[in-house]
């Protein structure tokens, strides 16, 4: 989800059951509602969103076989780029140092998004997909129900990508109010968890069909309530597409609070919940799904814990079942986790709180959003994990976060590509952001950008 402590949380919902529109206008509340909520917004960095996505994927775009070579192929006369499968016997190792940070903004021309989850089709000429959220041309995304909204592009090179558009074409010239939300929130006032942000999203493709899990949240509770520190109920929804762009949503969230069955939901001191900010991956030598998540535990420090769950079945009509005590967390306070298996190890990413090396600009005072930066752990088994190092911003960047990654074979080498966001800060855009006054920290994200590091 985003930034706002009760409007911007972790977004990520549809409507249940239901085809998205390609060029939906009908609102799920009105204007007016929406900027009382936005009224209320508190700044408060605890209730920043960040998230997660699982890029090797066990199975290439429409079921197609893997060959041994990464190029592009002809089958049935009609030319398809076939991705390859990495197989690797040993963990490769990720120093800090070795690390190479593309120069240039990968996307840009929003007023504030986030969470690129990067796929490889069989496209051959546009052959990575990406999936963002946040908000577009306007706070809130107007033209949509609910706030937060999920979008959609494409790339040729993973430098240059276009956004999909309200009218079916693409958007390379920063177009905003083109752009159109492929996912957005419910109007069915059943759904009351899949009522305000859609967001977070985390997808896989698998035997031709895209599967997605992505967060969602219930409007901004009446009033303030022991046990939901976001102000909000959260869960995390799922949803499946045969083109990344029209999407059906499941009929129940994936992961949702036991006691979160009706709005406004009763006091809980002792809640465990706020599922959110999800990580798919498909294991295809296990064959099942696992989900990794952060959620809220009141007895436990900090809002952001990292979670586990599996899917042995359908990942529509299966159940995501807990395969760890939420008591004990894999990760303490380790927001937006997002998680790729390499080789024989895990590697993990989060922006996570505890940083010390933030670059105040002379002048200023140090934000507390420079304290989280995107931070690497390892495990052998996904289960007990070991933190790593922090990766500091990129020059004259105040913070990155929400990373997501990507394995892929460029030009004959293979590579972990780790896409990320980042704020504003203190820097001048020349775009017109509405809540921030001269010289305040700007927490909003402008900026899609990635780094990457040879696997050997």
């Amino acid at each position: 989800m985003t930034v706002f402590k009760v409007l911007f949380l972790s977004a990520g919902i549809i409507g249940l059951n239901t085809a998205i529109p390609i060029s939906p206008t009908i609102k799920s509340q009105s204007n007016i509602a929406k900027e009382q909520s936005i009224s209320s917004m508190v700044n408060d960095p605890q209730s920043k969103k960040n998230n997660s996505c699982f890029i090797p994927r066990a199975t290439t775009a429409l079921g197609l076989l893997n060959t041994n070579n990464d190029s592009d192929v002809v089958a049935n006369k009609i030319k398809i780029h076939i991705p390859e499968k990495l197989t690797l016997d040993h963990c490769p190792e990720f120093p800090l140092t070795k690390w190479q940070h593309y120069k240039h903004p990968v996307l840009t021309g929003f007023l504030h998004a986030y969470q690129a989850c990067v796929v490889e089709t069989n496209d051959p000429k546009y052959p990575y997909r990406m999936w963002f959220f946040g908000w577009i041309s306007a706070i809130c995304n107007p033209d949509y129900p609910g706030c937060d909204a999920i979008y959609h592009a494409r790339s040729k090179n993973l430098k240059k990508w276009e956004v999909y558009c309200k009218d079916g074409s693409w958007d390379a010239g920063g177009n905003n109010s083109k752009w159109a939300s492929i996912l957005y929130s419910s109007t069915d006032q059943s759904n009351f968890y899949d009522a305000w942000h859609s967001g977070d999203p985390s997808v896989v493709l698998k035997d031709g069909i895209y599967y997605m899990a992505y967060s969602a949240t219930s409007k901004p509770l009446p009033k303030p309530t022991k046990g939901y520190p976001s102000g909000m109920m959260l869960c995390v929804m799922g949803a499946t597409s045969t083109d990344g762009i029209h999407w059906i949503k499941t009929k129940k969230p994936l992961l949702k609070a036991e006691m979160d069955t009706v709005f406004p939901p009763k006091a809980d001191q002792g809640r465990i919940g706020d599922f959110h900010r999800p990580c798919l991956l498909w294991d295809g030598e296990e064959n099942k799904w696992k989900l990794y998540f952060d959620y809220y535990n009141a007895g436990l420090p900090g809002n952001f814990q990292m979670g586990l769950a599996e899917n042995k079945h359908d990942f529509v009509k299966g159940t995501f079942e807990f395969v760890h005590s939420l008591d004990k967390p894999l990760l303490l306070n380790w927001p937006n986790p997002e998680v790729v298996k390499i080789g024989t190890c895990y590697f993990s990413f989060s922006d996570a709180p505890g940083y010390s090396g933030a670059q105040v600009p002379k002048g200023k005072i140090k934000n507390l959003w420079m304290d989280r930066q995107i931070r690497m752990a390892q495990s052998s088994d996904g289960i007990t994990w070991q933190k790593e190092y922090y990766i500091p911003s990129d020059p004259g960047i105040q913070a990155s976060h929400i990373p997501q990654t990507l394995v892929c074979k460029r030009n004959g080498k293979w590579w972990l590509y780790l896409f990320y966001s980042t704020q504003v800060g203190w820097r001048k855009t020349g775009m017109n952001y509405p809540i921030f006054k001269e010289g305040q920290y700007n927490w909003f994200y402008d900026q899609i950008r990635y780094m990457r590091q040879q696997i050997k």
